[in-house]
């Protein structure tokens, strides 16, 4: 049976790309468009991304989308492309304050060091990605999160599916491919309610993502996350988590993901 399936990432090749997960993001939606699956994308609108070269595209219905983060009240845009040489539609989220102004390195500053901000950063991303749903008019069956940065959309459908009936029925597959313990999840740096999400301070996003997605896959690549985060007790404790080992090269083989994926699907 043919699932809508929403793959939310923050690099995808060629359009940015800085570790394996811009290819991972590439091949995965793929794998899954190729198995019958209908397959939209997600992922920032970089400033340094040629909206010429790449075709970029507005979406009227998807201009200008509101809300409330951090106290503020933002207005997030998205346009559209195809990924190159296919037809894997990929939607650009645009918010010029936010990821405007970000290098090529990404979540780093131009001297290797980590952003401070990463985590509000990528909550406002998780949030905007829950809010452009509406406007899509394409409610998907489940949300694939690629990575910690969007570690946290997993966790806001559960607080917002209470008063949401169409986001009730969205289920979440939470990818963790790397350790990224640099990036802890701090309550008062990110911009939502800070009492609701307290006791959730200085988690890793890796722990948060599998903590409340419906599944969850834990990626071992080029670095052995499992042996990891398998010791942490959020995953220890995880009824739906798995592993997959990928050995990383020219052609790397993803089909032990996607095969993971499919079943897990399946199963939520």
């Amino acid at each position: 049976m043919t699932k809508k399936l929403f793959y939310i990432t923050s690099e995808m090749d060629p359009f940015a790309s800085v570790s394996s997960l811009s290819d991972l993001s590439v091949q995965v939606p793929l794998g899954l468009q190729e198995k019958g699956n209908d397959v939209r994308c997600l992922m920032p609108k970089y400033g340094f991304i040629s909206e010429r070269k790449y075709i970029l595209r507005e979406v009227i219905r998807l201009k200008e989308i509101l809300f409330n983060f951090d106290d503020i009240d933002y207005s997030c845009s998205a346009k559209s492309a195809f990924l190159p040489k296919s037809r894997l539609q990929v939607y650009f989220l645009e918010q010029e304050d936010i990821f405007g102004e970000l290098n090529t390195l990404l979540y780093k500053a131009k001297n290797g060091r980590f952003l401070t901000d990463n985590d509000h950063r990528f909550a406002f991303y998780s949030l905007a990605a829950i809010k452009m749903l509406p406007n899509l008019f394409w409610y998907p069956n489940v949300i694939i999160c690629s990575g910690w940065t969007s570690a946290l959309i997993p966790m806001l459908i559960n607080r917002l599916a209470k008063n949401d009936k169409d986001l009730a029925k969205v289920k979440t597959v939470y990818i963790a491919s790397s350790l990224n313990q640099d990036v802890i999840f701090d309550p008062n740096n990110i911009g939502f309610n800070k009492e609701t999400f307290s006791p959730l301070k200085s988690l890793n996003l890796n722990q948060i993502g599998c903590m409340y997605a419906d599944k969850t896959i834990i990626v071992n690549g080029s670095e052995k996350v499992s042996s990891k985060l398998m010791k942490l007790k959020v995953f220890k404790d995880a009824k739906n988590c798995s592993v997959v080992d990928l050995n990383y090269g020219e052609e790397t083989d993803y089909s032990p993901l996607l095969d993971a994926i499919e079943i897990g699907i399946k199963k939520i």
